[in-house]
């Protein structure tokens, strides 16, 4: 009969590591005149970290007197001993250090090559975000940015301030933040704050910058050198402030007492684009942010509506790391208040470019649709696209899950079917059919891939949506 004593090892070690008798390894940790001589068992270092087997073989420690001799200037004697007591015994504790004690443990860990210790602090990190970030939001976002290397660490905090950016922007110690850091923020698209608000916290922050100024004087005086002072220390963030999103009646108000901040050509095209609701914006353009994303809907919320713009643009609809949306979708008709006819349905979204059609099925608490490149003109006309697609999609808890069906290439002369008997028609079985004046979809599998394999060729719907689909804008976004 076998017994394991596994308490044992662990109180040796104990031992071993109180007593530093027979050490053979002396580590200097720190800088002068802060450097403290740390002792050490190469055989239990280099049983733990490969860092440690490396160093010790000769290639870097020195030997002197019988010792290895190594010299770690960039880690200070408190980590070292708490990274000893990890390696001796396996114990860390870090539920009530300081932030700055456990990012210099981060640190030390990913640098000796001790990938349990690592991932155990990583984890912690990230479990315990929202309380982190709630006690000190300056300290953990400088931390994130001026370390990329921990990437799981950036995207889960980075991730968390856009959910909630109360907890960076409503910090007493946003005057501390860094440019750096600040413009890591401002160019997330996953941001949930409007535009509007993000540019007050940014003009605040810069008055903040310089004891000297104060926003009143900034507003009334604009010859003065206040103006210029605050002009350059925002000059590079402002390029990330979204303008072209502010809702139009807050741009005035907010923005023109400190327009003299914008280049000029700037504010002249935000206002054109302002006058011209097709206009498309020329400067500093970037996707849709979260905060700034509307969608005039009964049927789909925000991250429906985000889902679907992902697979118009032809990319993944799992992936969540991303809010930004290169277009924008505009309610042309609504069956609930327009009806079903099809001449109501041609007189609205006709002439309108491309649309996407979604309706609420009887029985489900899906929605099915279609995504139409092209337009509604014409009578009995067949119109060939590649990029017309048939979805449905479901809804679990927060997140969207997408099912899309888009055209086969060999019979994409029949993607969509302009009649004005019909609303929107896609595919020759009919694929997709709104059938004038009845709550009835004509769903027969021929143009395109089947949707799902429990659709029958006829549903009931109880509402239906036709959203124009306007990109937002055709200049690639600014680079640094």
């Amino acid at each position: 009969m076998a017994k394991t004593f596994s308490k044992d090892p662990v109180e040796d070690f104990k031992t071993l590591y109180e007593a530093k008798e027979d050490y053979d390894t002396i580590i200097i940790a720190g800088e002068e005149p802060n450097a403290e001589q740390i002792y050490a068992h190469s055989v239990v270092l280099c049983a733990r970290s490969p860092y440690f087997r490396s160093a010790l073989s000769g290639k870097w420690a020195e030997r002197k007197d019988d010792y290895f001799l190594l010299t770690k200037p960039n880690i200070n004697a408190s980590i070292f001993k708490l990274i000893l007591k990890f390696l001796y015994r396996g114990i860390v504790k870090l539920e009530n250090q300081d932030v700055e004690i456990i990012f210099e443990l981060l640190i030390a860990a990913d640098e000796l090559l001790i990938q349990r210790l690592f991932d155990f602090i990583q984890d912690f990190l990230i479990k315990n975000r929202h309380k982190l970030l709630q006690q000190s939001p300056i300290k953990m976002l400088h931390f994130i940015v001026h370390n990329n290397q921990f990437d799981k660490i950036k995207e889960a905090y980075l991730e968390r301030i856009c959910e909630n950016p109360k907890l960076l922007f409503d910090s007493v110690e946003l005057p501390s933040l860094d440019e750096d850091a600040l413009k890591v923020i401002l160019k997330c698209d996953n941001l949930d704050m409007k535009e509007s608000i993000i540019w007050k916290k940014l003009v605040k922050w810069g008055i903040a910058q310089h004891t000297m100024l104060e926003s009143d004087m900034i507003c009334e005086d604009t010859n003065n050198g206040d103006i210029n002072t605050l002009e350059e220390t925002l000059r590079e963030l402002i390029k990330h402030i979204r303008f072209y999103q502010f809702d139009r009646q807050e741009f005035i108000p907010e923005v023109w007492a400190y327009k003299h901040l914008l280049p000029d050509n700037l504010t002249e095209d935000v206002l054109r684009c302002y006058l011209d609701s097709n206009a498309k914006p020329l400067y500093y353009t970037s996707p849709i942010r979260w905060g700034n994303f509307k969608i005039d809907s009964v049927l789909i919320n925000k991250q429906a509506a985000l889902t679907l713009a992902k697979l118009i643009n032809k990319e993944s609809a799992d992936d969540i790391t991303s809010k930004g949306s290169q277009y924008s979708f505009k309610l042309l008709y609504r069956s609930s208040l327009d009806g079903l006819s099809a001449h109501v349905f041609h007189q609205k979204c006709d002439n309108k470019g491309a649309t996407i059609v979604v309706a609420k099925t009887l029985h489900s608490s899906g929605l099915v649709g279609g995504y139409n490149p092209l337009d509604w003109n014409g009578n009995n006309v067949w119109k060939q696209t590649t990029d017309s697609f048939l979805f449905k999609l479901d809804f679990l808890r927060s997140r969207v899950r997408a099912k899309i069906s888009r055209i086969n290439e060999d019979t994409s002369d029949y993607a969509i079917y302009c009649s004005k008997d019909y609303g929107p028609s896609f595919g020759e079985g009919p694929d997709l059919r709104f059938i004038d004046d009845h709550y009835t979809l004509k769903c027969k599998t021929k143009s395109y891939s089947k949707l799902s394999s429990n659709m029958s060729s006829s549903l009931i719907f109880t509402s239906y949506e036709v959203f124009q689909v306007i990109r937002y804008f055709t200049k690639p976004s600014v680079q640094d």
